[in-house]
């Protein structure tokens, strides 16, 4: 019997949660883009600035997804009878009612016990790097009653390496300033790696934490709030009269402040708490920065400013078809999700705990922020750019915070730079971008478009046995890391994508006037496709690669991994072969890798290690890359079957990969967001549970999905080329996007019943020829499209 834990709000922006005990913590971002709160449907959760590897705030516990037990709590005690109980429920577990809302940046939760009810709030606001706190109390008893109110935060600051390395050593180097309102805390020990530097130094960042009610006590000591044996489920600081005083030594840091409060029948209290951070240098006083925190006023400000900044940001596309569940998440968490992704890459979260913002994610995660931000995606590749090297090398990592980093052994990184930037160029028309100059990590400076043309120098120039690029140390399937160890493997995939690329940035090369190296660019693609046509295909489906001893990967014959997803994807995004063929790929990866949650990474799953594939073949079998239902290559598949016309079938994927679609119970994952992977039909009982959550490519590819290639309004230089693919049950649906700063209303009507094709394209009323609209000249442009 499937369990209903929650459901969305009727206007689909929030989703809202009817129990403490979902499956797993489902978790909501809290950001205005710099600084990052994770917060769990009980407050649970972490906080950092930027950089979760470097700049740490509040603590994360290492088995976070499994038992929550750091985050932002609120304990309450009954000082008659001396019980203790959270208005977030957890972790001590007691109440009678419960409603948790994660919406768009903020977290509320609801609660009552002993006829107090709870009213929690937490968000991080656009103008100030804190997250806001509100806690709102109400008696609805019969009685006065004497309650003691206590938050609680749990913080480790600066590198996150050495405190979770060394916990009592890194809480030598804190030093905590009291006030009257809270504290400011410093940490004395930095360095910028993230293992252990001798370059070190004092963090340049300090961290307050302040309220709008003077606390009657306040710790930092947390030896002396939970005491011996103890933990959060029943800290010793609760059961005094007042919180105990702290020791005075280097304990391990906390934030806990209570206040003692009498409560009427019907009466309410309130109070607002902020934690956030500055730069040790920041130009105006710290004092100023801090005690704006201590007016109520500030937080009511910074929640309507917060809703109105995301209100905008997210109303760029707005989609509406006879599917609700596609508009929900199209239309609000999809998007959300995606800007998570976009500010802070794939580490952050309960499941990642030490990776950085890859370049390969980096880019793609531009490639779905494109439509609703140009002015982001901008800024964001300009940062991403000067991730490269004289060579064409690019870096495995993008920091924001301006630290170095080292070349990468991942060979086709490069290339997605190419197609972010082509894609921004072709929604904005902003050409003079290629000229911008942006610095090398190995010293000097190029511009955009020599970077673009360095990275795929890099790669048109490579082959190897067979003529294909060779594979290196791992291309996208970063786990197939032995494929090309020895310098002879050849990846099947990266040509393909190198052919798409090349493809992509033809028409800027058009207009850089570089005729002579894109005729050679044009003629190394022409020599993929009958290469691959030629030797890499296996009758029904193609090779994904050949190792270094020249056998293929992914071919009939073999008991495990014959087959490969996203050689057939990117042979249909590519136009490798002709449409038969691309057709046929396509039925196998659903034949043998299509499941009701998605499509599987490759199938069978590896069972046992493969010296000459790598890392993959170690994972067990149906999960992450080995035979897991992979969202992200499931997502580039929805746009290969919109692309040849297959609109059910677009859809129906598109359906499949939905996390609304699942039963919660044993996806176990959040329903509201996409995560990384779940478990292949090779992972036996599990199959179908949902790990790695929220970041996740599938984001920005999903989005694109739908808006370019399902719904099929996608940008070009000179204006927006209409080709949709959708299930011919939609009768019609709609679309808005700004385009060039001008705002289109799509109108799609589809009275056959059509999976694609195009009859007629009026704008503004007037009929068009063919499928490109014109560039914009008006600042609103209706457009109506009859399929057929």
């Amino acid at each position: 019997m499937t369990v209903n834990f929650g459901e969305f709000s009727e206007d689909g922006r929030e989703y809202v949660i009817h129990t403490p005990n979902t499956p797993r913590p489902w978790i909501n971002y809290l950001t205005n883009g710099d600084y990052c709160a994770l917060s769990s449907h009980v407050g649970g959760g972490f906080s950092f600035f930027r950089d979760h590897r470097f700049n740490g705030v509040l603590k994360r516990d290492l088995q976070q997804s499994q038992n929550d037990l750091t985050g932002r709590f609120v304990y309450l005690k009954d000082e008659e009878s001396g019980e203790v109980w959270t208005a977030n429920v957890h972790p001590i577990g007691k109440f009678d009612t419960f409603e948790a809302r994660h919406g768009i940046g903020y977290t509320r939760i609801k609660s009552s016990y002993n006829h107090i009810f709870a009213n929690l709030r937490y968000f991080v606001g656009p103008e100030a790097d804190a997250e806001l706190w509100t806690i709102h109390l109400e008696n609805r008893s019969h009685k006065t009653l004497s309650l003691s109110v206590y938050s609680l935060a749990e913080f480790s600051l600066g590198n996150i390496s050495l405190y979770e390395g060394d916990v009592n050593f890194h809480s030598l180097f804190n030093k905590v300033e009291m006030n009257e309102y809270g504290f400011v805390a410093s940490h004395n020990l930095w360095f910028p790696k993230y293992g252990w530097s001798e370059d070190s130094h004092p963090w340049k960042h300090r961290v307050f934490l302040t309220t709008t009610q003077r606390p009657d006590k306040i710790t930092t000591d947390r030896s002396a709030f939970f005491g011996p044996f103890r933990s959060v489920v029943n800290p010793r600081g609760v059961e005094g009269e007042y919180l105990p005083q702290g020791s005075g030594g280097c304990t391990e840091l906390v934030g806990v402040c209570q206040w003692r409060i009498q409560l009427a029948p019907g009466a309410v209290w309130s109070v607002n708490e902020a934690i956030g951070m500055y730069h040790a240098s920041a130009g105006k006083e710290p004092q100023q920065i801090v005690e704006k925190f201590q007016f109520s006023t500030t937080y009511e400000n910074s929640w309507k400013a917060h809703n109105e900044h995301w209100a905008r940001l997210l109303s760029s596309v707005e989609v509406e078809t006879p599917d609700l569940d596609i508009n929900i998440m199209m239309n609000v968490w999809n998007k959300w999700q995606l800007f998570v992704n976009f500010y802070f890459g794939r580490a952050p979260s309960y499941f990642h705990k030490g990776q950085y913002p890859g370049m390969r994610d980096c880019c793609q995660d531009v490639f779905g922020v494109i439509p609703l931000s140009r002015d982001l995606a901008k800024a964001n590749l300009r940062r991403i750019g000067g991730f490269f090297f004289r060579d064409g090398q690019a870096t495995g990592g993008c920091n924001r915070i301006g630290l170095k980093e080292d070349p990468s052994l991942k060979v086709d990184l490069p290339l997605w730079f190419v197609l972010a930037v082509a894609d921004y160029l072709r929604e904005t028309g902003d050409i003079d971008f290629l000229n911008e100059s942006l610095p090398l990590m190995d010293e000097g400076s190029s511009t955009i478009y020599e970077k673009m043309i360095m990275g795929i120098e890099r790669i048109v120039r490579q082959q190897g046995p067979h003529g294909l690029p060779l594979i290196g140390k791992g291309d996208w399937n970063d786990a197939a890391n032995a494929v090309g160890e020895k310098g002879q493997g050849e990846s099947v995939w990266l040509a393909e994508f190198l052919c798409h690329v090349i493809c992509e940035i033809a028409p800027l090369m058009h207009l850089k006037n570089d005729a002579a190296k894109l005729i050679f660019y044009e003629k190394r693609a022409k020599e993929l496709k009958k290469i691959i046509n030629a030797q890499c295909w296996d009758g029904e489906w193609f090779v994904r690669a050949f190792r270094d001893d020249g056998r293929p990967l992914g071919v009939k014959g073999e008991k495990e991994g014959y087959i490969w997803i996203n050689s057939q994807t990117w042979a249909v995004i590519a136009d490798i072969a002709d449409a038969e063929r691309l057709n046929t790929c396509l039925d196998s990866v659903e034949k043998h890798l299509g499941t009701p949650y998605g499509l599987t990474n490759l199938a069978p799953a590896y069972t046992k290690y493969d010296h000459t594939i790598g890392l993959i073949t170690g994972f067990k079998a149906g999960w992450k890359e080995n035979g897991a239902v992979f969202s992200h290559a499931s997502s580039f598949n929805v746009v290969a079957r919109a692309i040849m016309g297959r609109g059910w079938d677009a859809v129906d994927l598109f359906r499949r990969i939905l996390p609304s679609s699942k039963e919660s119970d044993h996806y176990l994952v959040e329903p509201y967001i996409y995560s990384q992977f779940c478990a292949g039909p090779d992972a036996g009982a599990a199959y179908g549970q949902g790990a790695y959550h929220w970041l996740t490519g599938t984001a920005a590819w999903m989005f694109r999905a739908m808006t370019d290639y399902i719904i099929g309004v996608h940008p070009e230089l000179y204006g927006l080329r209409i080709r949709p693919a959708v299930d011919p049950s939609w009768k019609s649906f709609t679309m808005k996007r700004l385009f060039r700063e001008a705002t289109y209303m799509f109108r799609f009507e589809n009275p056959d019943g059509v999976e694609t094709g195009v009859r007629q394209i009026y704008l503004d009323d007037q009929l068009i020829d063919g499928t490109l609209l014109p560039l914009p000249t008006q600042k609103q442009h209706h457009v109506r499209v009859v399929m057929g």
